[in-house]
Protein backbone atom coordinates (compact mmCIF):
# COMPACT_ATOMS: atom_id res chain seq x y z
CA UNK A 1 0.00 0.00 0.00
CA UNK A 2 1.02 3.77 0.01
CA UNK A 3 1.94 5.03 3.03
CA UNK A 4 2.71 8.45 4.09
CA UNK A 5 6.49 9.84 4.97
CA UNK A 6 5.75 13.08 6.22
CA UNK A 7 3.09 15.93 5.34
CA UNK A 8 2.86 15.82 1.19
CA UNK A 9 5.24 13.11 0.74
CA UNK A 10 3.97 9.42 -0.02
CA UNK A 11 6.11 6.33 -0.79
CA UNK A 12 5.28 2.79 -1.83
CA UNK A 13 5.79 0.16 1.07
CA UNK A 14 4.74 -3.35 1.15
CA UNK A 15 2.79 -4.75 4.27
CA UNK A 16 5.67 -5.37 7.00
CA UNK A 17 4.10 -8.56 7.88
CA UNK A 18 5.02 -10.99 5.18
CA UNK A 19 3.38 -14.23 5.51
CA UNK A 20 4.63 -17.48 4.95
CA UNK A 21 2.72 -17.75 1.45
CA UNK A 22 4.35 -14.18 -0.19
CA UNK A 23 7.67 -15.97 1.38
CA UNK A 24 7.46 -19.06 0.08
CA UNK A 25 5.96 -17.60 -3.58
CA UNK A 26 8.95 -14.92 -3.79
CA UNK A 27 11.63 -17.77 -3.45
CA UNK A 28 9.95 -20.52 -6.09
CA UNK A 29 9.40 -17.59 -8.39
CA UNK A 30 13.50 -16.35 -8.05
CA UNK A 31 14.09 -20.32 -8.59
CA UNK A 32 11.79 -21.02 -11.02
CA UNK A 33 12.63 -24.80 -11.43
CA UNK A 34 14.07 -28.31 -9.59
CA UNK A 35 13.18 -27.31 -5.48
CA UNK A 36 12.00 -29.73 -3.05
CA UNK A 37 9.85 -29.27 -0.09
CA UNK A 38 12.88 -29.75 1.78
CA UNK A 39 15.03 -27.62 0.08
CA UNK A 40 12.41 -24.51 0.53
CA UNK A 41 12.29 -25.46 4.60
CA UNK A 42 15.86 -25.68 4.38
CA UNK A 43 16.45 -22.39 2.63
CA UNK A 44 13.77 -20.24 4.39
CA UNK A 45 13.74 -21.71 7.71
CA UNK A 46 10.17 -22.88 8.35
CA UNK A 47 8.92 -26.35 9.36
CA UNK A 48 8.18 -28.85 6.62
CA UNK A 49 4.57 -29.01 7.26
CA UNK A 50 4.40 -25.33 7.18
CA UNK A 51 5.49 -25.42 3.68
CA UNK A 52 3.83 -28.31 2.48
CA UNK A 53 0.61 -26.74 3.06
CA UNK A 54 1.09 -23.84 1.24
CA UNK A 55 2.42 -26.15 -1.74
CA UNK A 56 -0.37 -27.56 -1.81
CA UNK A 57 -2.85 -25.01 -2.08
CA UNK A 58 0.06 -23.43 -4.71
CA UNK A 59 -0.24 -26.85 -6.57
CA UNK A 60 -4.48 -25.87 -6.38
CA UNK A 61 -3.94 -22.70 -8.10
CA UNK A 62 -1.52 -23.64 -10.45
CA UNK A 63 0.90 -22.17 -9.34
CA UNK A 64 3.69 -24.50 -9.23
CA UNK A 65 3.65 -28.00 -10.88
CA UNK A 66 4.75 -31.14 -9.77
CA UNK A 67 7.78 -31.73 -12.04
CA UNK A 68 9.48 -34.99 -11.03
CA UNK A 69 11.39 -36.79 -7.93
CA UNK A 70 14.75 -36.30 -8.08
CA UNK A 71 17.63 -39.03 -7.84
CA UNK A 72 20.02 -37.02 -5.46
CA UNK A 73 21.49 -38.83 -2.93
CA UNK A 74 20.23 -42.28 -0.93
CA UNK A 75 16.80 -43.09 -0.07
CA UNK A 76 13.37 -42.08 -0.64
CA UNK A 77 13.52 -39.39 -3.79
CA UNK A 78 12.06 -36.17 -3.29
CA UNK A 79 9.58 -34.47 -5.67
CA UNK A 80 10.67 -31.69 -7.33
CA UNK A 81 8.60 -29.24 -8.27
CA UNK A 82 8.76 -26.28 -11.17
CA UNK A 83 6.99 -22.93 -10.99
CA UNK A 84 4.09 -22.34 -13.31
CA UNK A 85 5.13 -18.93 -14.98
CA UNK A 86 1.36 -18.88 -16.83
CA UNK A 87 -0.57 -19.36 -13.90
CA UNK A 88 -1.65 -15.83 -14.59
CA UNK A 89 -1.35 -12.67 -16.66
CA UNK A 90 -1.43 -9.09 -16.33
CA UNK A 91 -1.94 -6.04 -18.20
CA UNK A 92 0.82 -3.12 -18.62
CA UNK A 93 0.03 0.05 -19.95
CA UNK A 94 2.41 2.73 -20.50
CA UNK A 95 1.71 6.81 -20.91
CA UNK A 96 4.09 8.60 -21.99
CA UNK A 97 3.71 12.56 -24.11
CA UNK A 98 2.77 10.73 -27.61
CA UNK A 99 1.63 7.25 -27.14
CA UNK A 100 -0.14 4.74 -25.16
CA UNK A 101 0.96 1.27 -24.75
CA UNK A 102 -0.50 -1.70 -23.78
CA UNK A 103 1.24 -5.63 -23.18
CA UNK A 104 -0.15 -8.35 -22.21
CA UNK A 105 2.44 -10.58 -19.73
CA UNK A 106 2.61 -13.98 -18.19
CA UNK A 107 3.70 -13.12 -14.36
CA UNK A 108 7.35 -13.15 -15.18
CA UNK A 109 7.21 -10.48 -17.93
CA UNK A 110 6.80 -12.44 -21.06
CA UNK A 111 4.55 -10.19 -23.69
CA UNK A 112 1.38 -12.29 -25.74
CA UNK A 113 -0.01 -9.15 -27.44
CA UNK A 114 0.74 -5.46 -27.60
CA UNK A 115 -1.07 -2.36 -28.85
CA UNK A 116 0.57 1.28 -29.41
CA UNK A 117 -1.60 3.61 -29.92
CA UNK A 118 -1.05 7.67 -31.02
CA UNK A 119 -2.25 10.26 -28.35
CA UNK A 120 -4.19 13.19 -29.81
CA UNK A 121 -2.34 16.21 -29.00
CA UNK A 122 -5.72 17.76 -28.24
CA UNK A 123 -7.10 15.08 -25.88
CA UNK A 124 -9.67 16.61 -23.74
CA UNK A 125 -10.26 13.47 -21.29
CA UNK A 126 -7.40 11.30 -20.89
CA UNK A 127 -9.67 8.90 -18.66
CA UNK A 128 -11.99 8.38 -21.07
CA UNK A 129 -9.60 7.61 -24.27
CA UNK A 130 -7.80 5.12 -21.64
CA UNK A 131 -10.95 2.98 -20.68
CA UNK A 132 -11.52 2.72 -24.32
CA UNK A 133 -8.48 1.61 -25.67
CA UNK A 134 -7.81 -0.79 -22.84
CA UNK A 135 -11.74 -2.19 -23.25
CA UNK A 136 -10.83 -2.89 -27.27
CA UNK A 137 -7.26 -4.13 -25.92
CA UNK A 138 -9.22 -6.60 -23.44
CA UNK A 139 -11.24 -7.84 -26.62
CA UNK A 140 -8.03 -8.97 -28.31
CA UNK A 141 -7.27 -11.57 -25.31
CA UNK A 142 -8.93 -15.02 -25.88
CA UNK A 143 -10.99 -15.95 -22.06
CA UNK A 144 -8.70 -18.50 -20.89
CA UNK A 145 -5.93 -15.68 -20.57
CA UNK A 146 -9.31 -12.95 -19.59
CA UNK A 147 -9.93 -15.20 -16.82
CA UNK A 148 -6.82 -15.85 -15.08
CA UNK A 149 -6.03 -11.78 -15.41
CA UNK A 150 -4.89 -10.16 -12.02
CA UNK A 151 -5.12 -6.69 -12.56
CA UNK A 152 -4.17 -3.62 -14.77
CA UNK A 153 -0.93 -1.75 -13.90
CA UNK A 154 -0.83 1.95 -15.46
CA UNK A 155 2.43 3.75 -15.89
CA UNK A 156 2.69 7.59 -15.76
CA UNK A 157 5.53 10.11 -16.47
CA UNK A 158 3.53 12.52 -13.25
CA UNK A 159 3.39 11.84 -9.87
CA UNK A 160 -0.09 9.99 -8.05
CA UNK A 161 -0.46 12.32 -5.33
CA UNK A 162 -2.53 10.75 -2.74
CA UNK A 163 -3.25 14.76 -0.51
CA UNK A 164 -4.46 16.44 -4.04
CA UNK A 165 -6.52 13.71 -4.77
CA UNK A 166 -4.69 14.12 -8.37
CA UNK A 167 -3.14 12.07 -10.94
CA UNK A 168 -0.56 13.65 -13.59
CA UNK A 169 -1.28 11.50 -16.56
CA UNK A 170 1.15 13.71 -18.61
CA UNK A 171 2.85 17.00 -18.23
CA UNK A 172 0.72 19.40 -16.51
CA UNK A 173 -1.90 17.29 -17.90
CA UNK A 174 -3.89 16.61 -14.46
CA UNK A 175 -7.30 14.18 -13.67
CA UNK A 176 -8.98 13.78 -10.30
CA UNK A 177 -9.18 10.33 -8.16
CA UNK A 178 -12.67 10.45 -8.83
CA UNK A 179 -12.01 9.84 -13.29
CA UNK A 180 -10.40 6.71 -11.34
CA UNK A 181 -13.16 5.07 -9.89
CA UNK A 182 -14.78 6.06 -12.87
CA UNK A 183 -12.35 4.31 -15.08
CA UNK A 184 -12.64 0.81 -12.01
CA UNK A 185 -16.36 1.12 -12.55
CA UNK A 186 -15.77 -0.35 -16.29
CA UNK A 187 -13.07 -1.81 -16.07
CA UNK A 188 -13.54 -5.84 -14.58
CA UNK A 189 -9.58 -5.74 -12.99
CA UNK A 190 -8.32 -4.28 -10.08
CA UNK A 191 -6.02 -1.16 -11.70
CA UNK A 192 -2.14 0.00 -10.26
CA UNK A 193 -1.45 3.61 -11.15
CA UNK A 194 2.01 4.38 -10.46
CA UNK A 195 4.65 6.84 -11.47
CA UNK A 196 7.10 5.60 -14.22
CA UNK A 197 10.63 5.53 -12.71
CA UNK A 198 8.72 3.40 -9.97
CA UNK A 199 7.82 0.86 -12.04
CA UNK A 200 11.00 1.30 -13.96
CA UNK A 201 12.77 -0.15 -10.63
CA UNK A 202 9.86 -2.72 -10.25
CA UNK A 203 11.16 -4.16 -13.22
CA UNK A 204 14.78 -4.46 -12.27
CA UNK A 205 13.87 -5.63 -8.96
CA UNK A 206 12.44 -8.47 -9.98
CA UNK A 207 12.95 -9.66 -13.33
CA UNK A 208 16.21 -7.38 -13.85
CA UNK A 209 19.96 -8.39 -13.80
CA UNK A 210 20.52 -6.77 -10.28
CA UNK A 211 17.67 -8.83 -8.51
CA UNK A 212 20.12 -9.25 -5.13
CA UNK A 213 20.87 -5.34 -5.11
CA UNK A 214 19.60 -4.20 -1.58
CA UNK A 215 18.79 -0.36 -2.98
CA UNK A 216 19.72 1.19 -6.21
CA UNK A 217 18.35 4.43 -7.75
CA UNK A 218 16.94 4.40 -11.57
CA UNK A 219 17.28 7.48 -13.47
CA UNK A 220 14.15 7.95 -16.37
CA UNK A 221 15.45 9.69 -19.50
CA UNK A 222 12.57 10.16 -22.29
CA UNK A 223 10.66 13.34 -23.13
CA UNK A 224 10.86 14.37 -19.66
CA UNK A 225 13.17 13.15 -16.75
CA UNK A 226 12.33 10.76 -13.43
CA UNK A 227 14.08 9.24 -11.04
CA UNK A 228 12.55 6.48 -8.40
CA UNK A 229 15.41 5.30 -5.14
CA UNK A 230 14.18 1.77 -4.17
CA UNK A 231 14.89 -0.14 -0.83
CA UNK A 232 15.08 -3.95 -0.33
CA UNK A 233 15.81 -4.79 3.58
CA UNK A 234 17.16 -8.02 3.53
CA UNK A 235 15.56 -8.96 7.06
CA UNK A 236 12.20 -9.65 5.88
CA UNK A 237 12.95 -8.95 1.60
CA UNK A 238 10.33 -6.12 2.24
CA UNK A 239 10.72 -3.10 -0.12
CA UNK A 240 9.74 0.65 -0.64
CA UNK A 241 10.62 3.17 -3.51
CA UNK A 242 10.00 6.48 -4.22
CA UNK A 243 9.69 9.09 -7.19
CA UNK A 244 11.70 12.50 -7.12
CA UNK A 245 10.95 15.37 -9.54
CA UNK A 246 14.75 15.06 -10.39
CA UNK A 247 13.31 16.94 -13.61
CA UNK A 248 13.24 20.04 -11.50
CA UNK A 249 17.02 19.93 -9.97
CA UNK A 250 18.11 23.46 -11.02
CA UNK A 251 21.77 23.00 -12.41
CA UNK A 252 22.17 26.52 -13.70
CA UNK A 253 20.52 29.18 -12.24
CA UNK A 254 20.41 31.33 -15.10
CA UNK A 255 19.94 28.73 -17.77
CA UNK A 256 17.25 27.81 -19.62
CA UNK A 257 13.20 28.25 -18.84
CA UNK A 258 11.47 25.49 -17.61
CA UNK A 259 7.49 24.93 -18.04
CA UNK A 260 7.53 24.92 -14.25
CA UNK A 261 8.75 28.60 -14.42
CA UNK A 262 12.01 28.17 -12.92
CA UNK A 263 15.24 28.46 -15.02
CA UNK A 264 18.10 26.37 -15.45
CA UNK A 265 16.34 22.94 -14.59
CA UNK A 266 18.14 19.58 -15.53
CA UNK A 267 15.05 17.87 -17.38
CA UNK A 268 15.90 21.19 -19.67
CA UNK A 269 19.65 19.90 -20.44
CA UNK A 270 19.38 16.22 -20.64
CA UNK A 271 15.64 15.27 -21.50
CA UNK A 272 15.24 13.59 -24.99
CA UNK A 273 13.51 16.73 -25.88
CA UNK A 274 15.31 18.89 -25.14
CA UNK A 275 18.59 17.38 -27.16
CA UNK A 276 16.19 16.71 -30.22
CA UNK A 277 15.61 20.43 -29.73
CA UNK A 278 19.56 21.51 -29.69
CA UNK A 279 19.76 19.31 -32.70
CA UNK A 280 17.06 20.99 -34.59
CA UNK A 281 18.69 24.68 -33.89
CA UNK A 282 21.27 23.67 -35.93
CA UNK A 283 19.76 21.19 -38.51
CA UNK A 284 16.29 21.90 -39.03
CA UNK A 285 15.74 18.91 -41.21
CA UNK A 286 16.37 16.10 -38.03
CA UNK A 287 12.59 14.85 -37.15
CA UNK A 288 13.34 12.55 -34.28
CA UNK A 289 15.69 11.42 -31.78
CA UNK A 290 17.24 8.63 -33.90
CA UNK A 291 18.43 10.84 -36.73
CA UNK A 292 21.10 13.13 -33.91
CA UNK A 293 22.97 9.56 -33.98
CA UNK A 294 23.25 8.81 -37.75
CA UNK A 295 27.11 9.79 -38.06
CA UNK A 296 26.61 12.67 -40.13
CA UNK A 297 25.15 15.04 -37.45
CA UNK A 298 26.48 13.09 -34.10
CA UNK A 299 30.10 13.42 -36.06
CA UNK A 300 29.60 16.63 -37.02
CA UNK A 301 31.43 19.39 -35.12
CA UNK A 302 27.81 21.01 -34.09
CA UNK A 303 27.12 17.59 -32.96
CA UNK A 304 29.77 16.58 -31.28
CA UNK A 305 29.58 20.34 -29.36
CA UNK A 306 25.76 19.34 -28.84
CA UNK A 307 26.48 16.31 -27.25
CA UNK A 308 29.46 17.17 -25.38
CA UNK A 309 27.36 19.46 -23.30
CA UNK A 310 24.58 16.61 -22.78
CA UNK A 311 26.66 14.21 -21.49
CA UNK A 312 27.97 17.20 -19.24
CA UNK A 313 25.25 17.65 -17.47
CA UNK A 314 23.52 14.70 -17.59
CA UNK A 315 26.88 13.43 -15.83
CA UNK A 316 26.10 16.50 -13.21
CA UNK A 317 23.00 15.13 -12.28
CA UNK A 318 24.36 11.58 -11.95
CA UNK A 319 26.87 12.73 -9.80
CA UNK A 320 24.51 14.78 -7.34
CA UNK A 321 22.26 11.38 -7.28
CA UNK A 322 25.72 9.69 -6.57
CA UNK A 323 26.05 11.87 -3.45
CA UNK A 324 22.50 11.89 -2.46
CA UNK A 325 21.70 8.15 -1.95
CA UNK A 326 25.27 6.13 -2.63
CA UNK A 327 23.27 3.86 -4.29
CA UNK A 328 24.75 0.03 -5.08
CA UNK A 329 23.98 1.31 -8.95
CA UNK A 330 22.35 4.01 -11.01
CA UNK A 331 20.54 2.61 -13.77
CA UNK A 332 19.36 4.44 -16.58
CA UNK A 333 16.10 3.45 -18.23
CA UNK A 334 14.03 5.25 -21.00
CA UNK A 335 14.85 6.16 -24.58
CA UNK A 336 17.75 7.38 -24.51
CA UNK A 337 19.04 3.67 -23.52
CA UNK A 338 19.18 3.17 -27.71
CA UNK A 339 22.30 5.27 -27.96
CA UNK A 340 24.11 4.10 -25.23
CA UNK A 341 26.79 3.32 -27.30
CA UNK A 342 27.70 6.71 -28.04
CA UNK A 343 27.35 7.80 -24.86
CA UNK A 344 28.47 4.91 -22.22
CA UNK A 345 31.93 5.32 -21.95
CA UNK A 346 32.21 9.55 -22.33
CA UNK A 347 29.71 9.35 -19.60
CA UNK A 348 31.68 7.25 -17.51
CA UNK A 349 34.98 9.12 -17.87
CA UNK A 350 33.22 12.24 -17.03
CA UNK A 351 31.60 11.37 -13.74
CA UNK A 352 34.26 10.05 -12.91
CA UNK A 353 37.14 12.13 -13.75
CA UNK A 354 40.42 11.92 -12.39
CA UNK A 355 40.82 13.21 -8.31
CA UNK A 356 36.71 12.01 -7.98
CA UNK A 357 35.44 11.40 -4.49
CA UNK A 358 32.83 8.83 -5.22
CA UNK A 359 31.81 6.19 -2.66
CA UNK A 360 31.99 3.42 -5.82
CA UNK A 361 33.29 2.72 -8.87
CA UNK A 362 32.89 2.67 -12.46
CA UNK A 363 29.92 -0.45 -12.57
CA UNK A 364 27.56 1.63 -10.22
CA UNK A 365 26.15 3.30 -13.78
CA UNK A 366 24.95 0.93 -15.78
CA UNK A 367 22.01 1.29 -18.69
CA UNK A 368 18.66 -0.73 -18.10
CA UNK A 369 18.55 -3.95 -20.44
CA UNK A 370 14.28 -3.13 -20.65
CA UNK A 371 15.48 0.04 -22.72
CA UNK A 372 12.12 2.49 -23.07
CA UNK A 373 10.62 -0.62 -21.97
CA UNK A 374 11.12 -0.65 -18.10
CA UNK A 375 8.35 0.69 -16.97
CA UNK A 376 5.65 -1.03 -19.40
CA UNK A 377 7.41 -4.24 -17.80
CA UNK A 378 7.14 -3.19 -14.05
CA UNK A 379 3.54 -1.89 -14.82
CA UNK A 380 2.87 -5.35 -15.88
CA UNK A 381 4.64 -6.76 -13.32
CA UNK A 382 3.38 -4.62 -10.87
CA UNK A 383 -0.41 -5.68 -9.72
CA UNK A 384 1.73 -9.43 -9.35
CA UNK A 385 4.23 -8.24 -6.94
CA UNK A 386 1.60 -6.39 -5.43
CA UNK A 387 -0.56 -9.40 -4.47
CA UNK A 388 2.14 -11.94 -4.56
CA UNK A 389 5.53 -10.51 -2.85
Amino acid sequence: GIIEIKEGEFMYQKEIKKNNENIIFEYIYNQKQGFSIAEVCQSLDLTFPTVKRIFESFLEKSILIQAKKNNHGVGRKAMEYTYNNDFCYSIGVRISEDFLHLILTNSIGKVFCQSKITIPSQLKNICSFLEENILVFLRQINQEKKNKIVGIGISIPGIFNQETKMIEFKINHFSSFVALEELQKNIPYPIYIENESNLSAIAEAVLGKYLNLSEFTVLTINKNIGSSHFVRREKDRNFYFKAGRIHHMIVNKNGRKCYCGSKGCLGTYISIKALLQDFQEIFPEVQDIESIFHEKYRESKEGKKILEQYIEYLAIGIQNLLFFSNPEKIIISGMICHFQEYLYTKLLNKIYHSGHIFFRGRDTVVFSSFHENSSLVGAALFPIVDSMF
